[in-house]
């Protein structure tokens, strides 16, 4: 038999509290995966093949979620999809200005 020993569930939710931990990280380092995007517009100046309207909707369409992570008061759902919000429209400010 394999000795496997469950790990704690704290919020009694049947999940593995490891799963909750890996899920608090992606959230927060997920977004910054766009930040070569992002450099690549305010410091080389660079924008041609991005477009401005799909960062807009990106954003636009990212509201909803992150309001309904709000009301479910679920943090890794709430910071990963602020931090969508604000890098989506970085991008796009980005694109408008050059």
């Amino acid at each position: 038999m394999l000795n496997y020993k469950k790990h704690t569930d704290k919020n009694k939710n049947g999940v593995d509290d490891r799963l909750d931990y890996i899920t608090n990280i992606c959230a927060i380092v997920l977004p910054f995966t766009t930040i070569d995007q992002l450099h690549i517009i305010y410091v080389q100046k660079q924008t041609a093949g991005v477009s401005a309207i799909t960062w807009l909707l990106y954003a636009i369409l990212t509201i909803p979620l992150f309001i309904y992570s709000l009301k479910r008061k679920d943090m890794p759902m709430i910071i990963l999809n602020g931090l969508w919000i604000a890098i989506d429209l970085a991008v796009w400010v980005g694109v408008l200005i050059y």
